[in-house]
């Protein structure tokens, strides 16, 4: 911005300078507004990316303006393209709508947008751009952003431009055809010809990139948004800190496309309205002389512009009007999106405990669980349904009335002859450009609710990943820089800051095989979670081997929805292990009848057992080969010999292994050499310390 305001402020103070030394005839209103503008370019440094980006755009939009003004006035432009070129009053719009965008860096709302949106512009990693005729392109993502941004821009003034010259058409051609003069009527049927064609081809290439646009910052956005959300197990904490941020899947998936589809197309309408407002307003003020008007003895043709108050009157009331009817559709719209994601959410559930679900009979009461969700979509519709119809109504009365209304107030001044049928014509479609430009806040209210509910919903998202990712200030320290496990001063504590359970000291050498004991509830999981570098609830160290590779397996096991050989690697790259490799380790595990299976794609967790789910998620340890690993009753479904068997095909593949695990059968002792117990101190914690390895009671 720094390099532009500079061009700014020095080309003002040379256009002062040079109608001071008499060498150009400009009104002093034009290097003044030169120099407001290189003003506003410099007090938008501190502002958002985006606010920046359109800012300069326009400060430039002014100074080619100006150049061609001067150029005009110099006689170096043929005098046939004068009416195509910018007038001085045209300049200034440009520093209108800059001053305009500046003021609304201020505003609460365009805040959050802009903190949503600048990322995709700020973005510094390599895009790729595919041309025409195989062509490719690789640059900064930032500037692909900002280069199509400005050509969406473009193609909008030559837009609006476009409209203005077929205004302009209109009071010709019918006017023509009012004479019944035919020369002029073929000619203008010509003109009309090449102008529309142009707005056509403009017309398509604005969608299209229009949508590349919006498919690539929805691209970018999701790949973004995800990674904050998976980040070091963010995930996993914003549901432990049970804040705003829920259906995560939801914001991802269909906030994401609504906030860059929406943003994009209601920057470019906003960009068109004004243009189209200044444009025609001109057209208007102009016309305004010519319709006479008497009202009760007075003439309204003695007020100049008369026509362009009276639009502005109709477009102040109808938007005011619009936001006491339809403001509540804002809440409306934000719990929509919510209870629909929790129904989507429930139905998923069922779908994937359907056994479950059949074992125990439940398929009552989870159509009762189903049936109250629903019926939250179906108050809330209807609550949506009784406010669009109020909008509804007062907008469509708006919109019939603003067809005719123009003509009534033209009527008494063509029916008198003093215009021609072409030039109220045109003086009804400028005041109907003008006024739908005044009222597009009336038009797009009920959008403009839907999309305030999006932006609300993901900088809620944002602010949750981002709480996520923040260490809380009383947290477990997690370092990895020793040859041990060393668990010092360790409380862990609930997210509502409970204590759970304690190791004050506590060191796990490499090659021990350490049962972690203690009764249903005393924290045996969420130590191991605490361990794993997830939990941050606490307080007090964790120092695990520099270099290591670690691997925890849960109980419940995971499994993508993919190939099994994609299931028995995950998270490995596809390709990291061989087949036989993945063969052996199944056979290990006493799953030889899925070697057959490799390639068959299922959803694993509804397809096998339980204890087949233990034993695959063994047989991913296996081929990992961690240097420690932790099992959290990994083994709890599987019966005492079969688990037998499966601890001593550990303990000899993996003869190096540092194995941790959590358990209740007393068979487990066999396979360790040490015992760590969970035990009530007089204040009701339990303390993790070295007990006796001896047979364990059964529960």
């Amino acid at each position: 911005m720094i390099p532009i305001a500079i061009t700014a402020g020095t080309a003002g103070l040379a256009l002062a300078g040079a109608r001071l030394a008499g060498l150009i005839d400009l009104p002093p209103y034009v290097f003044l507004l030169t120099i407001v503008a290189a003003v506003v370019a410099w007090l938008s440094r501190p502002t958002a990316t985006l606010i920046r980006a359109i800012i300069a755009f326009l400060v430039v939009w002014h100074l080619a303006a100006l150049s061609i003004l001067l150029l005009s006035e110099m006689g170096r432009i043929p005098a046939a393209l004068g009416p195509y070129l910018p007038t001085r009053a045209s300049v200034l719009l440009s520093v209108i709508f800059a001053i305009a965008v500046y003021g609304l860096s201020f505003v609460g709302t365009i805040r959050q947008i802009t903190a949503l949106a600048d990322p995709f512009f700020e973005a510094r990693d390599i895009g790729v751009v595919n041309l025409p005729f195989g062509l490719s392109l690789r640059m900064q993502e930032r500037y692909v952003a900002h280069a199509l941004l400005y050509i969406l821009l473009v193609i909008n003034i030559a837009q609006v431009l476009a409209t203005v010259l077929l205004n302009q058409w209109n009071n010709r051609f019918y006017t023509a055809l009012q004479q019944r003069a035919e020369a002029t009527f073929w000619i203008e049927l010509q003109y009309f010809t090449v102008v529309a064609f142009l707005w056509v081809i403009l017309a398509v290439y604005e969608l299209y990139l229009t949508q590349w646009t919006q498919m690539r910052w929805r691209r970018w956005m999701t790949g973004r948004l995800t990674g904050h959300w998976l980040d070091g197990g963010g995930h996993y904490r914003m549901r432990l800190q049970g804040n705003q941020a829920d259906n995560p899947d939801q914001r991802i998936a269909e906030d994401v496309r609504m906030f860059t589809e929406n943003t994009l197309a209601l920057m470019i309408r906003f960009f068109s309205a004004i243009l189209s407002l200044y444009a025609f307003v001109l057209i208007l003020w102009g016309l305004s002389a010519s319709f006479k008007y008497n009202v009760l003895g007075f003439d309204l043709e003695s007020i100049p512009g008369y026509l362009v108050y009276a639009a502005l009157f109709v477009a102040v009331f109808g938007t005011v009007c619009a936001h006491l009817i339809g403001r509540r559709l804002i809440g409306i719209n934000f719990l929509r999106q919510r209870y629909e994601a929790d129904f989507r959410y429930s139905l998923v559930r069922v779908r994937e405990n359907d056994e479950q679900i059949a074992l125990l009979k439940g398929e009552a009461a989870e159509a009762q669980g189903l049936a109250r969700r629903f019926a939250n979509v179906v108050a809330n519709w209807f609550d949506y349904m009784k406010y669009t119809k109020r909008l509804t109504w007062f907008t469509s009365f708006v919109n019939q009335a603003s067809v005719i209304f123009p003509f009534i107030l033209l009527a008494p001044a063509y029916f008198s002859g003093a215009v021609q049928l072409g030039s109220l014509t045109q003086t009804a479609g400028a005041f109907g450009r003008v006024e739908s430009a005044l009222m597009i806040f009336t038009n797009l209210y009920a959008s403009l609710a839907d999309y305030k509910s999006v932006v609300d919903r993901l900088t809620g998202f944002e602010r949750s990943a981002a709480g996520a990712r923040t260490t809380p200030p009383a947290a477990i320290v997690t370092e990895r820089n020793g040859d041990h496990l060393k668990l010092a001063d360790l409380s862990v504590t609930l997210p509502d800051g409970r204590q759970l359970v304690s190791a004050p000291d506590l060191t796990v050498k490499p090659g021990d095989r350490v049962l972690v004991t203690g009764p249903s509830g005393s924290g045996k999981s969420t130590l191991f979670r605490a361990i794993a570098g997830i939990w941050p609830h606490g307080s007090g160290t964790v120092v695990s081997p520099s270099g290591a590779d670690i691997m925890l397996l849960p109980q419940r096991p995971y499994f993508p929805v993919a190939s099994l050989r994609d299931a028995v690697t995950y998270p490995s790259e596809r390709g990291a292990y061989s087949d036989a490799e993945i063969v052996e380790a199944l056979e290990a595990m006493n799953l030889a009848a899925l070697t057959t299976r490799l390639d068959e794609e299922a959803a694993w967790h509804q397809t096998l057992s339980g204890g087949e789910q233990q034993r695959l998620a063994l047989a991913r340890a296996l081929l990992s080969k961690p240097d420690w690993l932790f099992l959290d009753e990994a083994t709890a479904a599987i019966d005492e010999t079969g688990e037998a068997a499966l601890y001593k095909a550990l303990c000899d593949r993996l003869p190096n292994a540092t194995i941790v695990s959590i358990g209740h059968r007393s068979t487990l002792v066999n396979f360790h050499d040490r015992r760590v117990h969970l035990v009530k101190d007089e204040t009701g914690l339990h303390v993790a310390a070295d007990a006796p390895l001896m047979p364990l009671v059964k529960g």
